[in-house]
């Protein structure tokens, strides 16, 4: 069951085309997709490490601000330096905080948590010094004493209003471990960085091999969809071509889709009728050709009969007229054995009678027959032969020879040269005819073998011919399981070439 966008040539075309595309829309779509997933997380991470590196400077200044309101909370006394101290206390713990969310890893939590709990320490025990101010209600519950304080450099223990000394190597502890966690934080980009340049080439080597992937892809979908369009056009093209040179045998089918289907079944009928037609033609050639023999056997008897002066003598221009008529009647009783033979060779293969031939006698054989018309254009007749045997019907042979010789007297000038050349290679036989005349234009090549063609150069005071000589010839060539073919840069004129196996298929199977 075909799916219903493969009906058509069209929906063909579209489904490839879909087919070949989607592997590299997908490819685009995920490495868009990632890209963005890695854009993003390199903005995060980039984000989240610059805040990390302000935070830990902002702890390092907040840290400033606070030893400075402590020394003047303990040195004076005054409740709203607490108050400001209590401010900075609580930005401090803040960025703490942050800095604890910011940098997650175990290793970096400890110095956080130490600098936290160590000022969370500070604050309260500043805190347990201050006088809790009057309310309506009365005064405010007592607040709860500050742990002890960790001791200060000399073993002094860390009870009561922490001295100008203590308050500076506390703080300096602090530094310390601020210090500490703003190199932690200089780390923390390198290493966001290092993690983002991984990812990228994790990236980029996903991307390379889902290149590397998509392309055979693509070729052997680009291939296969090429095939099945390709297929049923060359189909197509091929019986056209069949149509055009006559080749009927094979019926004409073509697989693909629907609208190229239609099409190859109308060449299909058209064949049909073509070989109706053919049949058609050679009936009426058949009937035309043996009618037309009757009444000119009549005619050329009697053109024999005045030229011979049977019925009393005749003048010199009764005979003149007698021998027109007489050659006229040849020459129509040639064309009528050519549409004869020619039909022959339409309606059945020509059978052959093999006997072994010389190609040199019959060569001699043609030339004589030819021989008055050979001397009136006083050709030149330059032979090239040797001893050429083969196995061939010599009545068939002797015809296509002398299809040839006729047609090079024909064409060639007054005075001109004709060549005939024969010879034998392997198992091989080949016959030459060359002339001197206009020769074969390009154009003519591939169609002065088909019936009824004529060229388009014609030699001036000849009867036009039937043109079935060469038709005729290459059928009987052919029948021998040879070719008959232009021969290709001649110097000068034409030259037909015929090629003829020098045993027959059958004669050589059986002696094999």
């Amino acid at each position: 069951m075909r799916l219903p966008g493969l009906r058509s040539t069209l929906g063909l075309i579209l489904v490839g085309f879909g087919v070949v595309a989607l592997p590299l829309l997908l490819a685009l779509g995920f490495g868009g997709v990632y890209v963005d997933r890695l854009s993003e997380q390199a903005r995060t991470a980039v984000y989240d490490a610059v805040r990390a590196v302000q935070s830990s400077r902002s702890l390092s200044e907040s840290l400033t601000a606070m030893e400075r309101t402590a020394r003047q909370f303990v040195l004076l006394g005054d409740p709203a330096l607490f108050d400001v101290y209590r401010e900075n206390h609580e930005q401090f713990q803040g960025l703490v905080e942050r800095l604890a969310r910011l940098n997650p890893e175990p290793a970096h939590q400890q110095p956080i948590a130490a600098i936290g709990e160590r000022e969370e320490a500070l604050y309260r025990r500043l805190r347990s010094f201050v006088v809790p101010p009057l309310t309506a209600s009365g005064p405010e519950p007592p607040l709860v004493a500050a742990p002890p304080l960790p001791a200060v450099e000399g073993g002094e223990p860390a009870f009561g209003p922490p001295s100008q000394e203590q308050l500076g190597a506390l703080f300096a502890d602090l530094r310390t471990l601020a210090d500490g966690i703003r190199a932690n934080s200089s780390e923390l980009i390198d290493r966001e960085v290092d993690v983002l340049q991984r990812t990228a080439a994790t990236a980029q080597q996903w991307l390379f091999w889902m290149a590397i992937a998509l392309i055979p892809l693509t070729l052997v979908s680009s291939g296969l969809f090429t095939v099945l369009i390709s297929r049923p056009v060359r189909q197509v093209n091929q019986a056209i071509r069949q149509l055009g040179d006559g080749r009927f045998e094979q019926p004409i089918r073509v697989r693909g889709p629907d609208d190229l289907r239609a099409v190859g079944e109308r060449l299909e009928w058209l064949r049909q009728r073509l070989i109706e037609l053919e049949a058609q033609k050679t009936r009426f050639l058949r009937h035309v050709s043996h009618e037309l023999k009757t009444p000119l056997t009549a005619i050329r008897e009697s053109g024999d009969l005045l030229r011979e002066e049977t019925v009393g003598p005749l003048n010199a221009e009764q005979r003149e007229i007698a021998e027109i008529l007489t050659d006229s009647g040849r020459r129509l009783q040639g064309l009528i054995e050519d549409l004869i033979d020619f039909s022959r060779t339409q309606s059945q293969r020509p059978s052959l009678n093999a006997e072994s031939v010389s190609a040199d006698s019959l060569v001699d054989a043609v030339l004589q027959d030819h021989k008055p018309a050979i001397r009136s254009k006083a050709l030149a007749v330059e032979l090239d032969t040797g001893q050429c045997e083969l196995t061939a019907d010599r009545g068939k042979l002797h015809t296509v020879i002398d299809n040839l010789v006729s047609n090079a007297v024909r064409f060639s000038p007054e005075g001109g040269r004709l060549r005939i050349a024969t010879a034998q290679t392997g198992h091989t036989a080949t016959i030459e005819v060359a002339d001197e005349g206009p020769g074969i234009p390009e154009d003519d090549r591939d169609r002065i073998f088909e019936a009824f063609y004529q060229g388009r150069t014609q030699p001036r005071g000849y009867v036009k011919g039937s043109g079935l000589g060469l038709s005729i010839a290459r059928e009987y060539v052919m029948a021998h399981g040879g070719r008959l073919e232009v021969v290709e840069g001649h110097e000068r004129g034409a030259c037909l070439r015929i090629s003829l196996p020098r045993q027959l298929p059958a004669v050589r199977e059986q002696r094999e």
